[in-house]
C-alpha cells in the first residue's frame, strides 16, 4: 500500500517538477519545524472542492527539493491534530513515504459529501472559515457559496417564494389552460372535479399571500408564485427583470479579442418571457448565426440545453440579478447558468443513466418548477420537459447521432456551464478558410452585399461576419457603397 502511495507521490513530484509550482490537485508545504499555519485552508479547500494531495517536507522555492532537517514522525502527528480543528472533522489517509534519502508525509484528503460542505475550520466559523481550491492556492469562499452549499442540506423551496405585487392576471391564460389540461389527462382520479384556482394552488402556482391579512385587514391574497410566474408569465421580467437569458456572438474563438481589442460583439442581445418562451426565442435567435437551413448545431441540443439552464439554475434571493448567459463563438457555443450542480448530481451521475430506465438518478434544485415544466407547453406545441430529467440523454444521443463530439460541463459551486463544439468543421474550416473563400468569392464579382456572400458560399451568418472581420482588419478587403443604394458591399482592395 505505500509503495501504491510513494509511486503516486513522485509522480506527482516530477510533474511539479516540470512545470515550476503546485497544482490544483496537489498542495506542497515546506513544514521543517512546525506544521503550516494555512494548513486548515488546504484541508477545508480540498474537502468543499473535488478532493487533492498534500505532500509536508518539500520545498517549492528550492524547485521541489526535500527540505533539510524535516521530522516525518512529528509532521504527521501535526496533520492528524489539525484535521481535528475542522468541522465535520477531516480523516485523510497519510503515510510516511521515502523519497530521494528521506521521508516526506503525503495524505489524500478526499472530497466530503454535498450534505457535509461546507468544511470549515471550526474556530472561524462556516462563513469566515471555509475554503475552495482555485488554481494552485485556497481561497475563502464568498458568502454565496457557502450559502449555496448549506442549501443542500435542505431541499430548497426558493421557486414557491410569493412574487410580491403579482397577481393571477400576470399569467398567460393560453400557457395556464395547456398546463391545466394536460395534468388533468395525466392524473384523472387526483384532479377530478377540482377547480382552475384548486388545481393551481395544489400544483404551487398560486400561494395565499398572507401579508395581506395583516396590512390590508382582508384575507390571504391570491399571488403567483415564482416557479408559476416563470413557467406561466406573461412577462416575468416584470418584476425580476434579470431572469432572463444574454446572448451574445463573438467574431472569433476568443471573448479576450473584443475585450482587449478593437474587435466589436457581432451581436448582443437578451431573450426575455416565460420559460417556454425564452426557449423558442432564444433557439431561433441562434439559428439566426448558426444557419437555420443546414445548421451547425442540432436544434434539439440548443433547446435542452437552453431548458435545463432555465430549469435547473440557481433561483435564490442572491441570483436573482444573474441571467443565463449564451456565448456563441465560431467554433462553440457556451451556456452558462448561475448555480452548480445540485445535490447528488455529479457529471459521473450525468453520464452514467438509470440501467433500467436510461435516465441518471437525479435531485432537482426547483422541484416544483421541474414539475410544472414537465406540463408547460411551449407556444407552438409540444411541451418543456415531457420526459422528465432525460434532458441530458437527449443532447448526448442527439451529438452521437449527429456525428459531434459530446458535450462537455465545467461545474463549479456558482456556475454550471455546457459547451457545444461546433459542427461540420471539416468542411466548413476555420475562419481562414472562410476567409479565402471569400477572396475567392470576390475576385468574380465587382463587389458583393454580406447577404451575397453567404449565399453563394452556403455559410451561416456568423461564418461569413467572420471572415469578412478577418479581411478588413488585414486590409484585403475594403467596403464601398453605391450612389442610390445603401447596402453595405465589399470588394477586393487594389494594390
Amino acid at each position: 500500500m505505500v509503495d501504491d502511495y510513494t509511486a503516486k507521490m513522485t509522480e506527482l513530484i516530477e510533474l511539479m517538477r516540470a512545470i515550476g509550482n503546485d497544482t490544483q490537485q496537489c498542495e506542497v508545504k515546506e513544514c521543517k519545524r512546525k506544521i503550516s499555519s494555512t494548513i486548515t485552508d488546504t484541508l477545508s479547500a480540498f474537502s468543499n472542492g473535488s478532493g487533492g494531495w498534500i505532500i509536508l517536507g518539500l520545498s517549492e522555492k528550492e524547485g521541489f527539493t526535500p527540505v533539510e532537517g524535516f521530522n516525518a514522525r512529528s509532521m504527521q502527528e501535526a496533520l492528524s491534530q489539525a484535521c481535528e480543528k475542522m468541522t465535520p472533522v477531516v480523516r485523510p489517509v497519510i503515510v510516511t513515504c521515502p523519497f530521494e534519502g528521506t521521508n516526506l508525509v503525503f495524505a489524500r484528503v478526499d472530497e466530503m459529501l454535498p450534505r457535509d460542505k461546507p468544511c470549515f475550520i471550526t474556530a472561524l466559523g462556516p462563513h469566515t472559515g471555509s475554503y475552495i481550491r482555485t488554481g494552485d492556492g485556497d481561497r475563502r469562499m464568498t458568502s454565496y457559496e457557502v450559502d449555496r452549499l448549506i442549501e443542500e442540506h435542505l431541499q430548497p423551496t426558493y421557486d414557491v417564494d410569493i412574487v410580491p405585487g403579482a397577481t393571477p392576471d400576470d399569467l398567460d391564460p393560453t400557457l395556464v389552460d395547456g398546463l391545466l389540461s394536460r395534468v388533468r389527462k395525466q392524473h384523472p382520479h387526483v384532479f377530478a372535479g377540482r377547480s382552475d384556482t384548486d388545481m393551481m394552488l395544489d400544483l404551487e402556482i398560486l400561494r395565499h399571500d398572507d401579508s395581506a391579512a395583516e396590512t390590508l385587514g382582508v384575507g390571504g391574497v391570491l399571488r403567483p408564485t415564482l416557479a408559476g410566474l416563470l413557467a406561466l408569465g406573461r412577462y416575468p421580467q416584470k418584476f425580476y427583470p434579470r431572469l432572463s437569458i444574454s446572448i451574445a456572438v463573438f467574431p472569433g474563438t476568443d471573448r479576450d479579442d473584443v475585450f482587449r481589442g478593437d474587435e466589436r460583439l457581432v451581436y448582443s442581445g437578451s431573450v426575455v418571457g416565460s420559460i417556454p418562451v425564452m426557449i423558442d426565442d432564444a433557439v431561433e435567435s441562434l439559428m439566426r448565426w448558426i444557419g437555420a437551413k443546414k445548421p451547425d448545431y442540432p436544434p434539439l441540443v440548443l433547446r435542452e440545453a437552453i431548458a435545463n439552464a432555465l430549469t435547473h439554475r440557481d433561483y435564490s434571493p442572491d441570483a436573482r440579478g444573474t441571467q443565463v448567459r449564451i456565448n456563441v463563438f465560431t467554433d462553440r457555443i457556451e451556456i452558462t447558468n448561475p448555480g452548480g450542480l445540485f445535490g447528488t448530481v455529479t457529471h459521473d451521475v450525468l453520464a452514467n443513466p438509470h440501467p433500467v430506465t436510461g435516465v441518471p438518478f437525479v435531485s432537482t434544485r426547483n422541484q416544483f418548477l421541474f414539475t410544472l415544466l414537465e406540463s408547460t407547453p411551449y407556444p407552438n406545441g409540444g411541451y418543456v420537459n415531457p420526459e422528465g430529467g432525460d434532458g441530458y440523454q437527449r443532447i448526448a444521443a442527439t451529438l452521437r447521432e449527429a456525428g459531434i463530439e459530446p458535450a462537455t460541463t465545467r461545474n463549479t459551486i456558482n456556475t454550471f456551464t455546457m459547451t457545444i463544439t461546433r459542427h461540420r468543421t471539416a468542411k466548413r474550416g476555420s475562419t481562414g478558410d472562410v476567409s479565402k473563400a471569400i477572396l475567392d468569392v470576390l475576385e468574380r464579382h465587382s463587389a458583393m452585399s454580406l447577404k451575397e456572400i453567404l449565399r453563394e458560399l452556403q455559410l451561416t451568418p456568423l461564418a461569413a461576419t467572420s471572415g469578412m472581420r478577418e479581411l478588413l482588419k488585414e486590409g484585403r478587403v475594403i467596403q464601398v457603397r453605391f450612389r442610390d443604394d445603401p447596402t453595405q458591399r465589399y470588394r477586393l482592395k487594389t494594390m
